[in-house]
């Protein structure tokens, strides 16, 4: 997991991108943001008004007679425009409609732009028409914003089971809301944060982690994304992690409650049949070729528990050939591979195979993809089955060679510092 936590820390460290805690300070300073605005916009509206009554105009109650003033008036002042617009809204005129349409198409100020729409939406409640361009633009910009509102990537899943999700939802004038997960096989939700950056910041982000760590993250569906960090986030709960306390409020910008479970979009991609077929066993073992699979081992703790029944199988007086050494330690093997396939670790490791055959398929590697699935479909039987996998073959001695190098590299720095202590020091 040493290139997704090294992916992870490098966006930490962008101040402008990851905050990793949405605090009760930073709802206080949005919230004070919102009501310096307010209190800005009706400071100016009032010294509008003060301009434009200054000119001669009514504005208390304002009269019909003041539209053709308030035209000629037009570009003095920013605050005489908004006040302008604000009086407009107020006079139950067909020409302070046709006036406020003639005005909108003059503005490039997104503050005036929306009170335009106020002040047309107050004369519709007067029954006056509003333009059907304006109501068309008010009916389709939430829907075309609801349809790309969100969207997620995901990251290879790395040799020890975790793998990198982002979620990305969009906010009006204010760039992307992206929430930054780690989420592992066995232990859930490891790491969890979120802050706002803009979209350049994002992809600019995404190519540095794939230059400097290997890293790249494809596109999948949000509401995939959403399930996998909220049941990660289940999974470190019940194991009791800590750092979780701000979860619900990183995550409310996507949505609140448990999201429904949703089917692996892998199933979406390749289809939903049976990829168990032809020669997939042994060609399996061309996934640990790829880069991504290349330094997979499994590191759970009942790995090591297999070293023992592996020393044995190797150091037995009672084996009489090297015939019935090499079975006993393929019976090894074989026992640690059935381990591997049932119950909650082959649920994890089915999930981790359905990931990689979703990733494969994402960077154009189709058949890759497939032997991934199958091997996914075989292990969510609960039982690698009578033959061999060869896939799962090498990785578990990959595994075993693994902590087998770890106890080896103990073990000599004891006796190097068993020996050093043996010295007598003048």
């Amino acid at each position: 997991m040493r290139s997704l936590r090294l992916a992870w820390n490098k966006i930490a460290g962008l101040e402008s991108a990851f905050d990793c805690d949405i605090t009760r300070d930073h709802q206080v300073a949005e919230k004070d943001t919102h009501l310096a605005r307010k209190d800005s916009h009706s400071e100016q509206l009032k010294k509008g008004l003060g301009a434009l009554a200054a000119a001669g105009i009514d504005v208390d109650p304002p009269s019909a007679a003041a539209i053709a003033q308030l035209r000629a008036l037009w570009r003095q002042t920013p605050e005489m425009d908004l006040a302008t617009i604000f009086l407009l809204g107020k006079l139950a005129s067909a020409e302070a409609v046709e006036l406020l349409r003639e005005l909108d198409h003059d503005i490039g100020d997104k503050e005036l732009k929306k009170e335009v729409k106020r002040s047309l939406f107050k004369l519709s409640q007067k029954g006056f028409v509003v333009p059907q361009e304006q109501a068309a633009a008010k009916l389709s910009t939430p829907v075309f914003e609801r349809e790309n509102q969100t969207e997620a990537y995901m990251s290879a899943v790395d040799g020890g089971g975790g793998r990198l999700i982002w979620l990305a939802k969009r906010q009006p004038q204010r760039g992307l809301q992206v929430i930054q997960a780690m989420v592992h096989d066995s232990e859930g939700l490891v790491r969890f944060g979120g802050g706002q950056m803009k979209r350049r910041e994002l992809r600019a982000m995404a190519d540095d982690i794939k230059q400097q760590h290997g890293v790249i993250m494809i596109a999948i569906p949000w509401e995939f994304a959403d399930w996998i960090v909220y049941e990660g986030y289940e999974k470190a709960k019940a194991r009791g992690q800590s750092g979780l306390e701000d979860f619900h409020a990183i995550r409310s910008v996507i949505g609140a409650g448990r999201p429904k479970p949703v089917t692996h979009p892998i199933y979406e991609s390749l289809g939903a049949g049976d990829f168990r077929e032809g020669p997939w066993r042994e060609q399996s073992r061309r996934l640990l070729e790829e880069p991504e699979l290349r330094y997979w081992v499994i590191t759970d703790e009942w790995v090591q528990d297999c070293l023992a029944a592996l020393h044995e199988a190797q150091s037995s007086p009672l084996i009489l050939n090297q015939v019935q050494k090499e079975e006993r330690l393929a019976a090894v093997v074989r026992d640690a591979v059935k381990t591997l396939c049932a119950g909650e670790r082959g649920r994890a490791f089915k999930r981790r195979m359905e990931d990689m055959a979703l990733y494969f398929a994402k960077t154009e590697r189709s058949e890759k993809a497939r032997l991934a699935l199958a091997v996914a479909q075989q292990v969510a039987e609960g039982d690698p089955g009578p033959l061999d996998i060869s896939f799962l073959t090498g990785l578990m001695q990959k595994s075993f060679v693994f902590f087998m190098s770890q106890l080896k590299a103990q073990h000599e720095a004891q006796e190097k510092e068993r020996q050093s202590s043996l010295i007598i020091k003048p």
